[in-house]
């Protein structure tokens, strides 16, 4: 294997030689580069934990659990079950001098055989999280946050539905805001198998970026809140409006333009965000200072689909004009890190496409 030595953030690295390696499943040891941002946003949240145990589940070349060991102040077991992978983690925790506890089994052997608990258990396998998530739930501590990745980025937008339906248990559709709902598609399955469990979730930060989605779930006491908070999402594709309700219809909806709704989901309908988290991370990162200024509501317009459905509009206005204008008639408003077309608002859909003739 041809390694190369590279530096992120504070910890050094001896990673696969990208020039040389194909990036897939069959990587020597995987490692992807594009996922730094991912890393970077983990050492931010594990930082605001208070001596934290973390457990890096899928670790390949150990990249983010010994950023964490190095960056961090975490205690540290990170996994891998490639041999290869075990062999260069140690390799790499005695380049940067930190002592972790390396581990070479498949993930849910090793977590089924543990009575160890974490405050913090990563999450981010080479496609869906799904057969990871009952058993990292059972070793997650009251209080602590379980980071959880998913690439399988085109069942999440609903670019394959039967897909999502099979892996993620919910309806989907490619939609304007197709981001978001994946996202919260993915919540939805994280916290609806913590329900199962008898254990609450609770999202606490969420970013949509390149070719993955990446959630953060903090475990909480309040069953009966996180439960209310799974609905289907009833979406008109005609003139965008949307409303939530707690059980799938016996028929076909039409909304009051007289269009049938697209119906998606269960998905989460609450908060991404823990406010006070969020003022804890750093705004040197340019993905998170984005999204502390989001105003943190469901769902987001997409300007551009929008204004194709109008007629004889003329020259639209900037967005940074339409957003002004929603704030000045009491509406929250931003730009989304979802979409750089996306502009989330609270302002109902009708009043929003008036604001586009205006």
């Amino acid at each position: 294997m041809e390694l190369i030595k590279i530096t992120e953030g504070q910890t050094k690295l001896w990673v696969p030689d990208a020039e040389k390696y194909k990036l897939d499943s069959k990587m020597p040891v995987f490692f992807n580069q594009v996922m730094r941002l991912n890393r970077d946003i983990t050492v931010d949240i594990v930082k605001t934990l208070d001596k934290p145990k973390s457990l890096d589940l899928l670790a390949g070349t150990g990249a983010k659990g010994l950023r964490l060991a190095v960056e961090a102040n975490s205690k540290v077991d990170l996994n891998d079950a490639n041999p290869s992978a075990a062999k260069l983690i140690k390799r790499n925790a005695k380049l940067n001098k930190v002592s972790v506890e390396v581990f070479n089994d498949s993930a849910n052997k090793l977590l089924r055989k543990s009575r160890r608990t974490y405050d913090f258990i990563d999450v981010d396998p080479f496609g869906t999280p799904v057969p990871f998530l009952q058993e990292s739930i059972a070793h997650l501590r009251k209080g602590g946050i379980l980071g959880v990745t998913a690439t399988d980025t085109s069942a999440l937008c609903g670019t394959y539905p039967k897909a999502c339906m099979r892996k993620y248990e919910s309806l989907n559709r490619k939609t304007q805001m197709m981001f978001e709902i994946g996202t919260r598609i993915l919540i939805k399955k994280v916290v609806s198998e913590g329900l199962n469990m008898g254990v609450a979730l609770e999202p606490v930060f969420v970013h949509s970026s390149n070719h993955y989605m990446r959630v953060y779930l903090r475990r909480v006491e309040n069953l009966r809140k996180i439960r209310k908070n799974l609905k289907f999402l009833f979406l008109c594709s005609d003139c965008f409006t949307w409303k939530f309700e707690d059980k799938l219809p016996e028929t076909k909806v039409r909304c009051g333009c007289g269009t049938y709704s697209e119906v998606l989901g269960p998905l989460w309908t609450g908060s991404l965000y823990d406010k006070k988290l969020l003022k804890q991370m750093s705004d040197s990162n340019k993905t998170v200072q984005k999204i502390k200024e989001e105003v943190d509501v469901f769902g987001y317009y997409d300007y551009h689909m929008m204004s194709k459905k109008l007629e004889d509009v003329g020259e639209l206005p900037k967005m940074d004009v339409i957003i002004e204008k929603i704030r000045k008639k009491g509406f929250k408003a931003s730009r989304t890190h979802f979409s750089p077309t996306g502009i989330k608002t609270n302002l109902p859909a009708k009043s929003f496409l008036r604001l586009l003739y205006s």
